[in-house]
């Protein structure tokens, strides 16, 4: 996608540059000694009660791999008290599941169904 971000940058926008546009660049200086995002996610999870978490992954994408996704998603929480708010979905596609028409129209109804069932229902408590 480079070629085509780069081609649409410059013909397109008619914007000039030397510089070079990276999508896999040098972002240094990242520090990542303190991501404890797993961690954060579950003690808002714990806290919050009505914070659902939807993860939808593409079973080829090589940036943020499927199995990796899964399996840190299933490590947050080893006790099992908000599992039944988590939910996963896979599609046969890569990292853009919206490439692929099948994936595209899947995806955004597994996120309608989400959003809708995250949706607290009247006069039902919230479950800790």
């Amino acid at each position: 996608f480079t070629p085509a971000i780069n081609m649409y940058l410059r013909d397109e926008l008619g914007y000039k540059t030397d510089l070079n546009y990276y999508i896999f660049g040098p972002v240094q200086p990242w520090d990542n000694s303190n991501n404890n995002t797993g961690e954060d996610l579950r003690l808002a999870m714990m806290e919050n009660p009505y914070l659902n978490l939807l993860v939808q992954s593409g079973y080829y994408d090589g940036a943020c791999d499927y199995f990796n996704a899964k399996y840190n998603m299933w490590q947050m929480d080893p006790a099992g008290k908000i599992q039944d708010r988590m939910f996963w979905e896979g599609y046969r596609s890569g990292h853009m599941m919206y490439l692929r028409k099948e994936d595209l129209s899947t995806s955004n109804d597994h996120l309608r169904v989400f959003i809708k069932n995250s949706i607290p229902k009247s006069g039902v408590p919230a479950k800790f």
